[in-house]
């Protein structure tokens, strides 16, 4: 395993297979991987995954894009300033902030950061569409657990869970004039770099994967994780099923030959296509276990609820280990494998895996 200051390169694949990487977990550590591209640990909030990670790219201006800055606060902000100025910048030298989705650990700086720099914050269009809607009534969440059939005395932790945030959808004032949006074949405006706009929704329906194809490294975001199999369907905005979108977004990545893979979290790897096919059978096997569940459910499996399917399938920490946002999630992917499992598409990758 490399030291977090060693320098990354392309070679075998070096993940671990069972537990998540998180070599010398101490924040505020630069890195460099490539001349001119650094990654930061940034602190994450307690109870979840220690550190997200952000990237510094210079052009050949002299200026820094900031990708994935982390999760606000003054502290975070703090030490990203002084990251830049150990590198001999400083916030006046940032020229954009790209998210690769909406979610606060990734997102949750970038309106401090442009604030304090001046830089516009780039976001796939459907992210930016997210940010920028009018607010909407949220769905009742009390109204979901009663269709997913789940008993009255486990509702309240869920009714709890269910409020906690998921996305950065409050904005600070002017912040939504500094948004721009972007599309899938876009090239990001970074003098002297070709990094393409990837499209790849799944984890959420605008998240995209940055392409430096002539340095060989690709910015993952939660779309490939080394270890870690990233939530589907976290977000507004899907126009299909999540898991659909999901499996495709992988095929396509995988496509693209070996890269450096920069996730938002655990460590920098290589083994991209590798990886990419176990997170689809991951999903696969679990759409494969619903549907078995589905089919041999005391219930027509038209009928069988959510909740009664998901006590029967098989869980890292046990059916009875789940409580809270992590039964939520449980329920909300039980769920969706559901719906996908009876869709002609679902049915397809099953034939076909």
């Amino acid at each position: 395993m490399r030291g977090w200051r060693g320098r990354a390169r392309s070679g075998r694949a070096t993940r671990a297979h069972t537990t998540p990487r998180y070599p010398e977990a101490v924040t505020g550590q630069l890195r460099e991987l490539h001349p001119g591209v650094h990654a930061l640990r940034v602190p994450m909030h307690p109870g979840g995954l220690p550190y997200s990670l952000c990237y510094l790219i210079e052009d050949a201006d002299g200026r820094i894009h900031i990708v994935d800055p982390g999760t606000a606060g003054s502290d975070n902000l703090a030490a990203l300033d002084a990251a830049l100025r150990s590198i001999g910048h400083g916030m006046h030298s940032v020229a954009s902030v790209i998210a690769t989705h909406l979610h606060p650990d990734h997102l949750g700086l970038a309106f401090e950061v442009s604030a304090a720099s001046g830089a516009p914050v780039v976001l796939h269009e459907r992210e930016r569409d997210a940010l920028l809607a009018p607010p909407v009534p949220a769905p009742d969440p009390a109204a979901q657990l009663e269709a997913w059939g789940v008993p009255e005395q486990r509702r309240p932790e869920l009714l709890a869970a269910a409020g906690r945030p998921t996305a950065a959808t409050t904005l600070p004032d002017g912040a939504a004039d500094r948004i721009a949006g972007v599309r899938d074949g876009d090239i990001l405006a970074i003098p002297g770099r070709s990094i393409r706009v990837l499209w790849t929704p799944g984890h959420t329906a605008g998240h995209l994967c940055l392409d430096d194809a002539e340095l060989g490294m690709l910015y993952t975001g939660d779309h490939v994780l080394p270890t870690v199999n990233p939530g589907i369907g976290l977000g507004p905005g899907f126009t299909r099923n999540p898991i659909a979108d999901y499996l495709d977004s992988l095929e396509r990545v995988a496509a693209l030959g070996e890269r450096e893979v920069a996730p938002g979290h655990e460590d920098v790897f290589t083994g991209l296509a590798e990886r990419c096919a176990e997170l689809s059978r991951h999903q696969l096997r679990r759409t494969q276990e619903v549907a078995a569940g589905l089919a041999s459910g005391t219930a027509a499996a038209e009928e069988q609820t959510v909740w009664e399917l998901a006590r029967t399938l098989t869980w890292t920490s046990g059916w009875d280990g789940l409580s809270g946002f992590t039964l939520l999630s449980a329920l909300t992917q039980t769920g969706m494998h559901a719906a996908f499992a009876r869709s002609p598409e679902g049915r397809d990758h099953l034939r076909r895996s």
